[in-house]
């Protein structure tokens, strides 16, 4: 079982590098950095998980691939994921370019984790299709795939277009970075994985419902011909230990993402999870000494 870390690193929380070293020293194999361009000062939503204000971290993400930059730069084989990469906030051509070089320049280490967020208004900030977000990102891929597959290519879709162009450096994996989809496991977004993805993340999901995501995976990719197996699932959870790793590759993952941000440093029963979550995201900043002893306590029950 493959297991990685997902935090939020901010301008207040532990740095890049110290946490890069920190994480392949300690054995994991991924990094996954979580993607918030802005926050309205005034949003117009609920944060979905309360009913309350959305937490000041949202507004306070670091750039992912400015971060994954400085963290590929002190490791060697640390996994670079992007969880996700909130593709309709970016422009498809300046992405390729991103994903590319950080591919190319770190060794072929990336993970490039999609979707498209839940707020609409800060999704209309970046392109006029905002009520269509999954058209835009699904034509952004197939482009950005033809780049990376032969360095130069050309797009005519409903809302993606460019003539023919040069995106070099190439990425170093062949023909692209594994592309994984986070979503909620709507009979649309399995067809959605099963067509276009390399994996798919899923967040608060139990293992029970990952083994009915997988059947489901399962059959979709047999329907269109495609090897099941090719398709990886990553799930979000707050432990790794062995009995939950197990628990997961029963159902069919694999790969844990451990959800680091304001970890308590302790066992936490599966049951709580959705609360400890709430309550690390709304709290204030972790002091970058408190992650750390929390990555060394999961690493630890984890057997890494």
């Amino acid at each position: 079982m493959k297991i990685g870390v997902q935090f939020a690193v901010t301008g207040y929380t532990v740095d890049a590098m110290t946490l890069g070293r920190a994480l392949e020293d300690a054995g994991f194999e991924s990094y996954w950095a979580p993607e918030h361009a802005v926050l309205p000062a005034q949003p117009s939503v609920r944060y979905p998980m309360t009913g309350g204000d959305i937490p000041a971290v949202y507004g306070q993400m670091a750039d992912p691939f400015v971060l994954l930059s400085f963290m590929g730069a002190v490791t060697r084989d640390l996994k670079l994921g992007t969880g996700v990469c909130l593709v309709p906030e970016h422009h498809p051509l300046i992405l390729a370019k991103s994903v590319s070089t950080l591919d190319n320049f770190s060794g072929g280490r990336v993970l490039f984790g999609v979707g498209t967020g839940w707020l609409p208004e800060v999704t209309r900030l970046f392109i006029d299709s905002a009520d269509t977000p999954w058209k835009y990102t699904l034509e952004s891929l197939e482009a950005m795939k033809r780049l990376w597959r032969d360095g130069t290519a050309s797009y005519d879709g409903d809302l993606v277009k460019f003539p023919e162009l040069i995106c070099d450096p190439r990425p170093s994996q062949h023909p692209h970075p594994p592309v994984i989809i986070g979503a909620s496991p709507t009979p649309l977004a399995i067809r959605r994985i099963a067509k276009h993805a390399d994996g798919w993340i899923a967040m608060g999901i139990g293992p029970d419902g990952i083994a009915e995501a997988r059947a489901a995976l399962n059959r979709e990719c047999e329907r269109i011909g495609r090897d099941p197996r090719s398709v990886e699932i990553s799930v979000g959870v707050r432990d790794a230990t062995p009995s939950i790793q197990r628990m997961f590759e029963d159902a069919g993952a694999d790969r844990l993402i451990v959800l680091l941000y304001n970890h308590p440093g302790h066992e936490v029963p599966i049951e709580r999870w959705p609360e400890v979550g709430v309550e690390g995201l709304t709290s204030p900043p972790p002091a970058a000494a408190d992650t750390l002893r929390a990555l060394e306590e999961i690493h630890r029950r984890a057997g890494l």
